[in-house]
């Protein structure tokens, strides 16, 4: 399976028209979570992969604290502001919007990471799990759902409006379910 469609059914992240993906009007982390790494700086693209200049997640560094990720794929690049973060002893990256069109909120995404020497996995929060959980326990985490068309109910984008602590805590409370985070995806380190 070629790397865009990974990342547009894994990852779900460059595909908001798709609905399935969890978006958050606050951050996930403090700036005490905050921890940048290095070594995460660099072109990671899937196993195997020939083509790093249309396929990969680029990681440049922005500052001290935080990274550029441009994810490329064929005909279409987006680019986060992107901050790795650790709760515990789990790793974490937020990724905020760059691309944003006139007033368009800045949104938050969370994806779980483990690296490994060359190797990077990559897990975003699963939309249809919290979907299903909120729609059961609407309480248990403060979100709105936004319709994506005018008068049509049926299909809405899910927003999380629960501060940073909130976040956080819901987080830790599931992050041993297996459904928490959805298909893992492997990418690899490029060689420039």
């Amino acid at each position: 399976m070629n790397m865009t469609i990974k990342l547009a059914t894994g990852l779900a992240l460059v595909s908001l028209l798709a609905g399935c993906v969890v978006t958050s009007v606050y951050p996930f982390y403090t700036d005490k979570d905050v921890v940048f790494d290095p070594a995460l700086v660099g072109t990671w693209v899937e196993p195997g992969s020939t083509n790093a200049a249309s396929d990969h997640w680029r990681f440049e560094r922005l500052n001290q604290q935080a990274y550029w990720l441009t994810i490329g794929e064929i005909n279409k690049t987006n680019r986060y502001e992107t901050h790795r973060f650790r709760i515990k002893q789990h790793v974490f990256l937020d990724l905020r919007t760059a691309n944003r069109v006139d007033e368009q909120l800045p949104l938050h995404y969370l994806i779980k990471i483990e690296t490994t020497g060359a190797k990077l996995q990559i897990k975003p929060l699963n939309f249809e799990w919290l979907a299903k959980l909120l729609e059961k326990h609407p309480q248990a985490l403060r979100h709105i759902l936004v319709p994506k068309e005018p008068g049509n109910t049926n299909n809405n984008q899910l927003v999380l409006t629960a501060e940073t602590p909130e976040l956080q805590k819901f987080i830790l409370k599931h992050i041993n379910d297996t459904n928490t985070f959805g298909v893992t995806t492997e990418l690899t380190r490029w060689k420039d």
